[in-house]
């Protein structure tokens, strides 16, 4: 509950004051501003446990943003609604991951419950039990706090599970309730749910409760957005009925007894028909089999098939509510279909094989599916953008070899290109005068800066194509040894053009940086004369 009057004031001090009170000063390397406007939010506060208060409490805050946030320098503040009798403990370490939890506690480094990441020890004293406060500062700027009248034995105090968290929200104090009995229990009688989500503050066990080992609690259901299905095999090798499987990527804490499977809407089920929580870590993805054959590892029974050919689906909900959603209508044997971190899907042929001849990753991180690129695109560092192609005065005919003598006309021609300014390779294309054509094509930006030479040979190989050393592409066209045209262009622009009636055995034709063709007189490889690839000299 952030605000800015009653405690902010006092504490303001307090906090400022507290680094002078024999402590070394900590360096804050923080946007202050922007902590305050939402950067991180108290979503939860144990300040009552059953028995004796201490050990047991503690703090939890939230980070609503994409990047983690450090720590360091940060000040807790506990103490009266109205600031009176406030404590401050300056934060030495810890960081709270993009939309993740981090709980703060009394007990020692080395007693403190596993759900506790960080301990304040005895700096912030007991928590007050009614009339308190907690607030989080950032030198003397308020990030947030939460101010509460009253708390109940056992049950933490919490932002209702059913909304987003965030200084908005906590503002309300109808956002906040006890946390329900049986919801989230931490022993010896007492109930939160610290580093995780909170529960709605409208549950009851008539929701629905599941068995956590020996005690009954609520079920912790998925929402939409924390479930997906990443990966399907429907057509295997072997026999469908046994070795079908689906992957689901769990991206948030939940009860596997709550997820519904099915292949349409009217035909989910749940995947646990018995009363067990069978709960599921954030970050985890649980295999389904026709059978423990399927996989690798499988996690629990599929219980439908899929089908290989036609429209077909599969979803996953909770309660008959559809969480998500995946469509297919056709199939490659021995090959899954997947879905990947961008929610890309496409068939997994580019996946290790993981049983029988069979394609996927089953229980992991599928890989990336192919880009598919747009006409006129290339991939520059993996992501798509438009072609830079060249224009007429940014690439021309600089030098070719039609008569090779050290080595055969089909292994030793070769053509040269000038290249004036940066552009892409991607899309230049060479025509002779039969109308065969060589296209320089790759769904990589095939980028060159100006002044690059790009030798197309029939071979790139230089040990085959006369001791070429800078052949980079391969020319599929012939040269002609006499009356040939050569045309360079891409897409219908025409950059450049050649012609010539004749050629010299084993002597390249060159044009000069005046635009004068004259035959080649230098040396290279196996001894037939130009320069592939390197500056042409003057013409005489």
């Amino acid at each position: 509950m952030n605000g800015s009057s009653g405690l902010a004031r006092g504490c303001a001090c307090l906090v400022l004051s507290f680094c002078a009170c024999g402590a070394e000063p900590l360096a804050i390397d923080h946007d202050c501003a922007e902590l305050r406007s939402g950067g991180l939010v108290i979503t939860e506060l144990h300040v009552n446990p059953a028995g004796t208060d201490g050990d047991g409490e503690y703090i939890e805050i939230f980070n609503p943003g994409d990047a983690p946030i450090a720590l360091l320098g940060l000040t807790l503040v506990a103490g009266r609604s109205d600031g009176e009798g406030a404590k401050a403990h300056r934060l030495v370490e810890g960081s709270v991951g993009a939309r993740s939890y981090f709980v703060l506690g009394n007990a020692r480094a080395d007693q403190r419950r596993e759900q506790v990441d960080y301990s304040y020890g005895s700096a912030l004293g007991n928590l007050r039990n009614s009339d308190g406060s907690v607030s989080l500062w950032c030198d003397d700027e308020l990030v947030d706090r939460v101010m509460y009248s009253r708390t109940t034995d056992g049950r933490a105090l919490q932002l209702d599970g059913e909304l987003a968290p965030s200084h908005a929200t906590n503002d309300d104090p109808d956002a906040w309730c006890v946390t329900p009995e049986g919801a989230g229990a931490l022993g010896e009688g007492n109930f939160g749910t610290p580093g995780g989500r909170n529960t709605p503050c409208n549950a009851s066990p008539a929701d629905g409760t599941c068995l956590d080992g020996d005690s009954k609690r609520l079920v912790v259901k998925p929402q939409h957005g924390e479930v997906r299905i990443t990966e399907w095999m429907a057509n295997p090798v072997g026999p469908d009925t046994s070795n079908e499987w689906v992957e689901v990527y769990f991206g948030a804490n939940a009860d596997l007894g709550s997820l519904e499977l099915g292949p349409s809407v009217d035909e989910l089920r749940r995947v646990v028909d018995e009363d067990l929580c069978f709960p599921v870590d954030a970050g985890t993805w649980v295999v389904f089999g026709a059978s423990p054959a399927a996989a690798p590892r499988v996690d629990a029974e599929l219980t439908f098939s899929l089908g290989n050919s036609g429209a077909r689906s599969i979803v996953a909900g909770v309660g008959g509510t559809v969480l998500d959603l995946a469509q297919y209508d056709d199939t490659v044997e021995g090959i899954a279909w997947q879905a990947d971190d961008q929610g890309n899907r496409c068939l997994a042929e580019l996946a290790p094989e993981y049983a029988g001849g069979n394609l996927g990753t089953p229980g992991e991180r599928n890989p990336q599916c192919p880009t598919e690129l747009l006409p006129g695109t290339c991939l520059a560092a993996g992501a798509p953008r438009p072609i830079v192609s060249a224009t007429a005065g940014q690439a021309r005919i600089t030098e070719w070899m039609a008569d090779p003598a050290a080595v055969e006309n089909r292994s030793g021609e070769w053509i040269e290109l000038s290249i004036d300014a940066a552009v892409d390779l991607n899309g230049l294309t060479l025509t002779d005068l039969a109308d065969n054509k060589t296209t320089i094509e790759s769904e990589s930006c095939l980028s060159v800066p100006a002044g690059t030479r790009v030798v197309l040979a029939r071979s790139i190989d230089e040990l085959v194509n006369g001791g070429i050393e800078d052949a980079t592409v391969e020319l599929s066209l012939s040269l002609n040894n006499r009356d040939e045209a050569i045309t360079l262009s891409v897409g219908e622009e025409v950059l450049d053009s050649i012609r010539y009636a004749r050629s010299e055995r084993g002597v390249a034709t060159q044009i000069d940086d005046a635009g004068v063709s004259c035959p080649a007189s230098m040396p290279y490889g196996d001894g037939d004369l130009g320069t592939p690839g390197q500056p042409n000299p003057a013409c005489g």
